[in-house]
Formats: C-alpha cells, sequence, structure tokens
C-alpha cells in the first residue's frame, strides 16, 4: 500500500508511470468538523445527482459503497478523497506502521516504547518500537502529540472491527489528522455535479499537504537493530576463531507474495525514495544515532552463509515455516543514498580519521535524512529577536544555515562527545560525558552554537584531541 497510488501504471512488477492527470493546488482550505464529512463514493445527494457520477468517472463502480472524506471549497465545490488515500498519504510512510492501523485495537506501546517532548524546544525524542522504520518517525511523532491525529489513526482499525462484527461489507473510514489550515497538492479528476461542470475534484493520489507538525526538531532510536561491537584485539585468538555472523542473500529482484513471512528469517527493510509529501518538515532537523565502527565496514563485506538465496519477500508479520523473507517497505524523501563517501565535504576529514583510529567505538548522534550525517545548526537570537549572521553560509547567491554534526566516542571506560560546525576551519568543540541522551544531544548542541559564536573557528587536529583524551 505505501507504493499503491492510484492512478499509477505498472508493468511486470515495476512502476511504468505516474500521470499526473489534472494536478491542482488547493490553497489555505480549512479541515474540520464544519467542513469534512465521511460520506460513500456512491452517494446520491437529495437525489440532486451523483457525486462520482458513472459516465464520467466509470472506475469506482466496483466500490461504491467505499468511504470517502469531503471537503467543502470556499467557493462551492467540494474535494473527494478516498479513505484509502488518505490512509495511504498520512500513514504510509512504512508497511509495518500501515499493517498496526489495520489490526485493531491500536496500541501505542506498537509503535514506540517511550517518548519524551521538551515544550520550550519543542523537541520530541521517540523510543521507536520493534520492527518499526525510522522513516515513520514523524508521522508516529504527530500520533504522540496530536490527539487528532490519533483518533484519525484509531479510526482505520475500529471501522474495519466494527463492519466484521456486523458482518457488513469491510471498508475502512480516516479522517485528517489534524484540524486547521493547509494547502493540498493532488492528481485527480473534476467531475460535474447536477449540470455544473467542474464541481467536484476526485482525488487519486495526493501529492503534498503544507499542514505543520507540532515539534520543531525529532531525534529517535530503533529497537532491535544490530549492535555494532567494539573493534577486535588484533592478537585476540577469540577473535580470530569466531567468523562473524550473517543471514542469507536474497535473490535479484525478489518479488513480494500475499503469503505469511518465515519466523526464522531475520526481517528486512526495503527503501524507496518520493517526493517529499510535508513541506513543514523540510527545515525541520530529524535525526538517529548511528554506530561508525569498525565492524560496519566489515559488514559491508556482505559475507553470507553458504545457503540458498530467498527468493520470495511477504509484507505483515510473520507466521509460517516458509522460506519467505519479512519485509517492511519504508519511504524516504527523494535524496541522493547515504554512503561513506558522502558525508559533507567539510566533515570527511574527520570521519576518516575516526574510522582509521583503532579500539575507538564511534557513534553519530545526528544521522538525517538531509545528507546523512549532518542537521542545521541551532538557531539563536538576542534579546532583541535579532539572529546572528555568523549561523549562515553564503553559497553561491543565497544563504543558509551551517551544518553540525555530533558524535559519541568510547574507549575503554571512558567517553568523549565530539561537535563538528561547518566553517573554514571546521570548528570542533569536545568534552566528557557519562550518558547521551535526546535532552543532552540538545543542550550540546545549543553549547556548541553559543561557543561557535562567542569564539574563533577552532584548529585543533581530531588525532591530537583523541591522544589528549584517551591516551592513544
Amino acid at each position: 500500500m505505501p507504493l499503491l497510488r492510484v492512478g499509477d501504471i505498472w508493468r511486470d512488477g515495476q512502476l511504468d508511470g505516474r500521470p499526473d492527470y489534472e494536478l491542482e493546488e488547493f490553497k489555505n482550505i480549512q479541515i474540520d468538523a464544519r467542513t469534512t464529512t465521511l460520506i460513500k463514493a456512491g452517494l446520491n445527494i437529495d437525489e440532486a445527482g451523483f457525486l462520482l457520477p458513472l459516465a464520467e468517472h466509470p472506475w469506482h463502480l466496483q466500490c461504491t459503497q467505499s468511504y470517502c472524506a469531503m471537503v467543502n471549497l470556499p467557493d462551492g465545490k467540494r474535494l473527494i478523497i478516498p479513505c484509502m488515500e488518505l490512509i495511504r498519504f498520512y500513514f504510509g510512510s512504512s508497511s509495518n506502521l500501515l499493517s498496526k492501523l489495520f489490526i485493531p485495537a491500536l496500541d501505542r506501546k506498537s509503535l514506540y516504547s517511550s517518548a519524551s517532548f521538551d515544550a520550550r524546544s519543542k523537541h520530541l525524542f521517540l523510543q521507536l518500537a520493534e520492527k518499526i522504520s525510522g522513516a515513520s518517525a514523524a508521522d508516529i511523532g504527530r500520533l504522540h502529540l496530536s490527539r487528532l491525529a490519533w483518533r484519525a489513526a484509531a479510526v482505520v482499525g475500529s471501522s474495519l472491527l466494527k463492519a466484521s462484527v456486523a458482518q457488513q461489507p469491510i471498508h475502512p473510514q480516516a479522517l485528517f489528522p489534524f484540524e486547521g489550515e493547509t494547502t493540498l497538492i493532488a492528481a485527480g479528476k473534476w467531475l460535474s455535479f447536477a449540470g455544473q461542470p467542474r464541481a467536484t475534484f476526485l482525488v487519486y493520489n495526493l501529492r503534498s499537504c503544507e499542514h505543520p507538525f507540532p515539534f520543531r526538531s525529532l531525534s529517535y532510536k530503533i529497537t532491535g537493530g544490530h549492535t555494532k561491537p567494539e573493534r577486535p584485539i588484533e592478537d585476540s585468538d577469540q577473535s580470530q576463531a569466531q567468523p562473524m555472523r550473517a543471514s542469507a542473500r536474497d535473490a535479484q529482484d525478489q518479488p513480494l507474495v500475499e503469503r505469511d513471512a518465515s519466523n526464522n528469517l531475520a526481517p528486512r527493510t526495503r527503501t524507496y525514495r518520493i517526493e517529499p509529501r510535508f513541506p513543514d518538515l523540510a527545515p525541520k532537523p530529524i535525526w538517529k544515532s548511528r554506530a561508525l565502527s569498525y565492524t560496519e565496514w566489515l559488514k559491508k563485506q556482505d559475507r553470507r552463509r553458504n545457503t540458498s538465496s530467498v527468493r520470495e519477500g511477504a509484507v505483515g508479520e510473520p507466521g509460517s515455516e516458509r522460506r519467505i523473507r519479512p519485509v517492511d517497505l519504508a519511504l524516504l524523501a527523494q535524496k541522493d543514498p547515504i554512503s561513506f563517501s558522502s558525508a559533507p565535504e567539510f566533515l570527511r576529514p574527520i570521519v576518516q580519521v575516526l574510522n582509521a583510529s583503532q579500539h575507538i567505538n564511534v557513534e553519530l548522534l545526528t544521522e538525517s535524512e538531509d545528507d546523512g550525517w549532518t542537521i542545521p545548526i541551532s538557531i539563536v537570537a538576542n534579546v532583541d529577536g535579532e539572529i546572528d549572521s555568523k549561523l549562515f553560509i553564503q553559497t553561491g547567491e543565497d544563504f543558509r544555515l551551517r551544518r553540525i554534526s555530533v558524535f559519541a566516542l568510547k574507549h575503554a571506560e571512558k567517553q568523549i562527545y565530539l561537535v563538528a560546525i561547518e566553517s573554514t576551519p571546521v570548528h570542533i568543540k569536545s568534552g566528557s560525558m557519562i550518558a547521551f541522551n535526546s535532552d543532552d544531544v540538545l543542550k550540546t548542541l545549543r553549547h556548541a552554537t553559543a561557543d561557535f559564536l562567542n569564539a574563533p573557528s577552532s584548529t585543533v587536529s581530531i588525532p591530537s584531541l583523541l591522544k589528549a583524551a584517551f591516551g592513544i
């Protein structure tokens, strides 16, 4: 469902085309209980005519009992969005998130195990539940902070259960996960009503929604990910005796099938790049932590067990002994793939030194979807509300916020943090730490920003810093 949009053209299991049909922008429309109602696709309003006339749109003939959200527009026209499209657009960031919605009753613990929100900075931290992709962190953040968003998500499963108990045809209901003003961009088709042309716009697929999310920044951790042990000592007999474990390889062009996946195979995430859905998220830092230890480089060697490849994959909960890989489909914004070599230019020398440092466990605390490594520097204003121009950097004729990275370094029982701020030379700040949670990362970012504004760029070398901190 995350990948399938009404109007898309597929051929031989591959997306062949995504026509715009009629692409419309609906500016500053109001979404609330007065303007939005749930209807059925085959509704005839007061015998005045069908909202979706079969003569102009016969393709919904087999789905006239399915639900749609109807939004009354200021000019007397209306917008009709199939509920399945509302679900796909607002909650379709990963197939595992969608699976939770379609299994009533929706439980917060199935999405995240803990959360903390700083009302002052409006920073949200989430510990995602097992098997939940980081691609869904922003959607789950809205669910945690917004009562309306949670209601919209919960109504999906409850409507299915209600229809099942009543032995009625099962069609999911859905609501917008917010109330208020927004601008929507959608592809679809204009239809007439009661003799008036272009009176109803039927949405095939939503492309963009500008309603803001209820946080300014978001950090998250994934539960059940692979732990990265420190680099083994070179002359350790134990490390030499134990080969690295690796899972069975997947077959090339592995298809998805509608069967229960295996209970024994490790799940995999397939990521797909799509156009950004929510402009409000573009300037907001969203990051997670990522280990950069020596063993992660070894895993890139792609060592596999000497077994046959897994030829099929399936979404949903595992429940069989078939050789079918459990797969989670995750949607990310359309950006270049992240790799070690794709670190921003100002950060590359630091990353190279850190990864070459033996016996030091390195963790990146600011992995983002922007470039995989950095987030925008914290905005600091004085008592008059003025923002220091040093926070910005010029690229061509434009100005943008500088980028910043935070690393956690550990050797033996000692831990330090290292902050790198984009400048010439790179501004570096470090300090000792005991443990690092989301609040500590925020404080470190703010302190490093203040240090950058009040001091010239640091010229300390990373090898010297590591020697002073760890003696190696």
